[in-house]
């Protein structure tokens, strides 16, 4: 079981939405269309609703959480099935429900834009968020409050390799043949090499080139079988006709 909520000591005060474009405590969707055709009145009413589904977000953490602690095991196991959650994205949706620290800052207008930079304050002690909290606004990154806390480096290391487990690529197979997926995976290699800290699977590489594979011999077998069908039945036609 996960760890129960705690009370934070930590008081987050609301923010000066003064500096933004954009409505930081707005919790409606905006539905009309913008009267004023202009790029700032575009942009105030997607920001708008793009940080209203940031909140929704957070909202469906904190149910998750919630729901993981007041059902069963097994009513637990059919939610989260019959939602389609994934273990990745059960266990950061549950750090992030979990901490009230981050309810404080969606309630201030403060709720970061992006769930690992939520994740990440997840994982500050008390004297770490007090340090970062006064600089938190919904467009604070990660490596912001990476900066700001001052993190010890095994406390660094720990946290990118648990958000790490968070991170898949994916491909849809039906776009790519085994050629063009060898040039992505090439790709997606020259943009790791200039991280050395990421590590890419190569038997997860080769699971999923054979799986492609497999997926265009059935697929050019289908062609063939159904150009012979066509055939078949031109011939009867022509017998028919002769």
């Amino acid at each position: 079981m996960e760890k129960k909520k705690q009370v934070s000591t930590v008081k987050v005060n609301p923010i000066d939405t003064s500096v933004f474009r954009y409505n930081p405590m707005i919790v409606q969707l905006q539905t009309n269309e913008v009267k004023n055709k202009t790029v700032g009145e575009y942009y105030k009413q997607i920001r708008n609703n793009f940080y209203v589904g940031v909140k929704s977000s957070f909202l469906i953490a904190r149910d998750l959480f919630e729901a993981k602690h007041n059902l069963d095991n097994t009513d637990y196991g059919t939610l989260v099935g019959d939602l389609g959650f994934s273990g990745s994205t059960q266990a950061k949706y549950l750090a992030i429900g979990g901490d009230v620290r981050l309810y404080q800052l969606m309630i201030a207008g403060k709720l970061p834009m992006k769930w690992t930079t939520m994740y990440l304050l997840t994982q500050l002690d008390d004297q770490q968020f007090a340090k970062v909290e006064p600089m938190i606004s919904p467009d604070t990154s990660a490596r912001d409050i990476e900066d700001t806390a001052k993190f010890k480096k095994e406390q660094s290391q720990e946290i990118a390799n648990t958000l790490l487990s968070f991170l898949n690529l994916e491909i849809d197979k039906e776009q790519v043949n085994v050629w063009t997926y060898s040039k992505v995976v090439e790709k997606v290699k020259s943009a790791l090499s200039k991280i050395p800290e990421v590590k890419l699977n190569e038997d997860k590489v080769d699971s999923v080139r054979d799986k492609i594979k497999q997926f265009r011999d059935k697929e050019e077998k289908l062609k063939v079988s159904l150009e012979k069908a066509k055939q078949v039945i031109a011939n009867a036609n022509a017998l028919g006709t002769a």
